[in-house]
């Protein structure tokens, strides 16, 4: 079984390659040989929560293979009535946490308040971890620090625990990010795939293996940034791994199906 932890419906940044509506992410996924996807919406992220939300409500009823999370912004207040569908809603798995683009620091008073609410109504949290140029409101130390207050509740930092970020070249894998995260060996603490560098330099796919372990990481793409291609490029470097089939086993669905033991009732 594969699941794929970090997809989206909508339009990502307005970039005509970067979007799929619900039936294009379900054929996707489908296509790629991913059996679950577990999705949030563009439109919740980027720009009205409320609707957002809504949409992907509408679109894990209409699609088997896709399944939601709702998305809470602080400054939307109205947008935390969705946290009552976690749980009650069964297609319905966790909530998404995006620092970056709502505008807020994970680690300031409003963050802090923000994840201790959300930890009240639901026990997977996917947290969009600092990966862009120019930002780090939600930074893999402050995530790790949250993860361990909240033992209860799986967290997963996104994005290989973000990017590296200097002036001169700031597009680059977070290694030591990755590093600290291993060195906080929390067992609530995941680390998501959704990153491009994995099939895009040889190797770092094992270097990733190597740092965090095989019980820490999750099969995530970020779908539909760079269409359904980044998924089976994705799998071809998990699959290159020299590794045996049950450690692959864990990164495409055991590890986050053993996190959250809800999964395993409703998958």
């Amino acid at each position: 079984m594969k699941i794929d932890v970090h997809g989206h419906i909508g339009s990502v940044n307005l970039h005509p390659n970067w979007t799929a509506n619900a039936k294009q992410v379900s054929e996707m996924t489908q296509k790629s040989g991913v059996d679950h996807c577990f999705v949030s919406s563009a439109m919740s992220i980027m720009y009205d929560t409320c609707q957002g939300n809504d949409e992907v409500f509408e679109a894990v009823q209409n699609f088997d293979n896709l399944w939601g999370y709702m998305v809470v912004n602080p400054f939307f207040p109205e947008s935390f009535r969705y946290l009552d569908y976690i749980g009650k809603e069964r297609k319905i798995v966790g909530c998404k946490i995006h620092p970056d683009y709502h505008g807020y620091d994970l680690s300031s008073s409003m963050g802090r308040d923000l994840v201790r609410r959300v930890v009240d109504h639901t026990s997977l949290i996917l947290f969009h971890t600092s990966c862009m140029a120019g930002t780090g409101f939600s930074r893999i130390e402050t995530i790790g620090e949250l993860a361990s207050k909240y033992s209860q509740t799986t967290f997963i930092s996104a994005h290989l625990a973000g990017l590296y970020q200097n002036p001169l070249y700031p597009y680059y894998i977070n290694y030591s990010g990755l590093e600290e995260a291993a060195q906080m060996n929390l067992p609530n603490l995941l680390i998501d795939t959704s990153s491009f560098w994995i099939y895009a330099y040889p190797g770092v796919m094992k270097r990733i293996v190597e740092i965090v372990g095989v019980d820490k990481l999750v099969f995530g793409t970020d779908i539909p940034i760079q269409s359904d291609m980044q998924i089976r490029f994705k799998i071809i470097a998990i699959d290159s791994l020299e590794l045996p089939q049950a450690d692959k086993d864990k990164i495409y669905a055991g590890n986050i199906q053993k996190a959250v033991q809800r999964l395993k009732e409703i998958i």
